[in-house]
């Protein structure tokens, strides 16, 4: 938010606000911006926001970024987009708020610009971000150049990404000149082991932020392929897979390093057709990867994961077994089987070589006990496992799908789901091809199936096109587990607006906690709680005690306290002691004396009357 300037401890504070507002209202100058920082300390934003909209129309450039900002902490992106612009042509911290704005919006072009013309207005900051990108694309010595030139204006930022830079750019002449000796050698396992370090997972991050190296990667395996090494063409794969458009050739190339007998490729197919949802294909690669002489350790593993989560219990079993780890049975306690073994998006295909030593096969160990144990677990537990009276529908609802029609196959997918069958599920989902169907295929092999979300949420956007509240919110939810904040935020906002409670939640959350934005806060926590959440009606109740509406906050804290909530009863006795109501202030701080005696000492003074001796 915004930093404030401290009051004078002299001063009373309401004469303060009073003076600095009849001065706001008369135009004075400094005036508008003085009175939107007092109200914005005191977490008044609502009010504040129109100060500093007539502070930025006034000319004054903080504002407007602070405008900027604040709607942006709120989600509101074009709003905030709206307000850098008033500014971006002049000021250098508005080019650089609107250019990280667009950057996060995926508009490169427009931040690259805009990051170039604040630069040229004085800020170190757009210079040295704009030369991160146009590293990003590989112009590199320009790149450099800009990079030098903010480190000696007294960036740390830029000084270290240049150090960054420069190390990878000899890294990858180091890189260049292995492969053009086994290139000379015509040697294909010398070839493979010249780009070994490209599979670092600890380089991971650089190729996230400089894509140019991504393409520069993917060239060095196609050379390296072309020596004749089968294992390159994978590792070309998994470098052009993370561009979905061209997601068909990274499969053929993987299919062709099959064909080349590189046993492998075809672990590699098993894990992206999983990823993908297709787990007929999915299980037809990893038996073909066990299948090749001398077994694939990770291809059991992972056949034991999809057939426990088929409740297939028994091949289950007998694949975790199968991959010749020694494990012990009747470990004490349960853990649930947390997903296959994937492909790095940069690295190797997750396979066990002699190279890869004892950590790996520790990995291993531990997650094949673990899946052990859910095996025991599921067996143990009714609820886990295929309920018989759906066993017993099937037939009738069978019968009722082949005689057609989309709720009938919805009814028997929904069936099959219900049971297990996930790939037979699968096909009458897609037979039936609603919006409702095709959002309960994406559920199920998201959080059943072992999918990516980000592959899945086509599958739930007809359904969110539509209206509904819990498709909206499971996208921001797979956006906000993959990282990106902003296509998250959008999304719940649109389910909260829709009446899903979690999301409001959510965006009540994201405002307090990561925008300084109690009011806006408070508003999202009191629609959360009129879904029946316990927690946003405290965190509800709570900012209205703080704010004085101790009338308001009664019965959302009595709500709280109804659910059980810890800290509840506290707040409820404060909000009844600011009406005045002080004996029953006094027997809810007892009620928390005695049920939380621990939490309740870390409010200290104020909750000393509850501490007290009874007697």
């Amino acid at each position: 938010m915004v930093e404030h300037s401290s009051q004078d401890a002299a001063v009373d504070p309401e004469a303060e606000a009073a003076r600095l507002r009849a001065a706001a209202a008369a135009g004075k100058p400094g005036a508008y911006r003085a009175y939107a920082e007092l109200l914005t300390g005191r977490g008044r934003l609502d009010e504040a926001l129109p100060w500093w909209a007539r502070a930025a129309d006034a000319g004054d450039t903080d504002a407007s970024r602070t405008l900027a900002i604040c709607h942006k902490d709120r989600g509101e992106f074009a709003e905030a987009e709206r307000w850098y612009r008033t500014a971006a042509d002049r000021d250098g911290g508005c080019a650089f708020g609107l250019a990280r704005l667009l950057q996060e919006a995926g508009d490169t072009a427009g931040a690259e610009r805009w990051y170039e013309h604040g630069a040229a207005l004085g800020s170190v900051e757009c210079k040295t971000n704009g030369a991160v990108l146009l590293a990003a694309r590989g112009a590199w010595d320009t790149a450099l150049e800009r990079l030098a030139e903010a480190s000696a204006e007294g960036d740390d930022v830029a000084a270290h990404s240049r150090r960054a830079i420069q190390s990878m750019l000899r890294d990858l002449d180091g890189w260049r000149a292995a492969l053009a000796r086994a290139e000379a050698e015509g040697d294909p396992e010398e070839a493979y082991e010249a780009l070994r370090e490209l599979l670092d997972p600890e380089r991971k991050a650089m190729f996230e932020r400089y894509p140019r190296m991504v393409a520069e990667a993917e060239a060095l395996y196609a050379r390296a392929a072309a020596v004749g090494g089968a294992k390159a063409l994978v590792d070309q794969a998994l470098f052009i897979a993370r561009d979905d458009s061209r997601w068909a050739e990274a499969r053929a190339l993987v299919e062709r390093a099959h064909e080349r007998g590189y046993d492998g490729a075809a672990y590699v197919l098993g894990v992206w057709a999983e990823e993908n949802g297709e787990l007929r294909t999915a299980e037809e690669w990893y038996r073909t990867a066990d299948a090749a002489d001398g077994g694939h350790m990770w291809a059991c593993f992972n056949l034991g994961v999809l057939c426990v989560r088929q409740r297939r219990l028994e091949e289950a079993e007998r694949w975790l077994r199968a991959t010749g780890v020694d494990v012990v049975d009747g470990v004490d306690g349960v853990h649930g089987v947390d997903g296959v073994h994937g492909v790095d998006g940069v690295g190797g295909v997750g396979g066990v070589d002699e190279e890869d030593g004892p950590s790996l096969f520790d990995e291993g160990e531990e997650r094949i006990v673990a899946a052990l144990r859910d095996i025991a677990a599921i067996r143990a537990d009714p609820e886990r496992m295929p309920p018989p009276e759906w066993e017993e529908r099937l037939s009738g609802l069978r019968a009722r799908a082949e005689e057609g029609g989309p709720d009938a196959w919805f009814a028997y997918a929904d069936a099959l789901d219900r049971l297990y069958r996930l790939p037979e599920a699968d096909e009458w989902y897609r037979k039936a091809g609603t919006p409702r169907a095709l959002l309960a295929l994406g559920r199920m092999l998201y959080e059943g199936g072992g999918a990516k979300g980000l592959r899945m949420v086509p599958y739930y956007e007809p359904a969110a096109a539509e209206g509904d509240a819990g498709a909206a919110y499971d996208i921001g939810r797979i956006h906000d587990e993959a990282g990106d904040r902003r296509t998250a935020q959008i999304w719940f906002r649109r389910a909260a607006d829709l009446g899903h409670g979690r999301a409001a939640w959510w965006l009540g959350w994201t405002s307090e906690e990561r925008g300084g934005d109690p009011q806006h806060a408070e508003r999202w926590y009191v629609r959360a709680a009129r879904s029946g959440l316990v927690p946003p009606a405290f965190l509800a109740g709570r900012s209205m005690v703080r704010r004085g509406a101790c009338a308001e906050a009664e019965p959302l804290l009595r709500v709280a306290c109804e659910g059980k909530h810890e800290e509840a009863p506290y707040w409820l006795a404060e909000a009844l002691r600011g009406l005045g109501r002080t004996e029953e202030a006094e027997r809810w701080l007892r009620v928390a004396a005695s049920a939380y005696p621990d939490l309740l000492r870390q409010y200290g003074e104020m909750a000393r009357p509850a501490l007290r001796d009874p007697g």
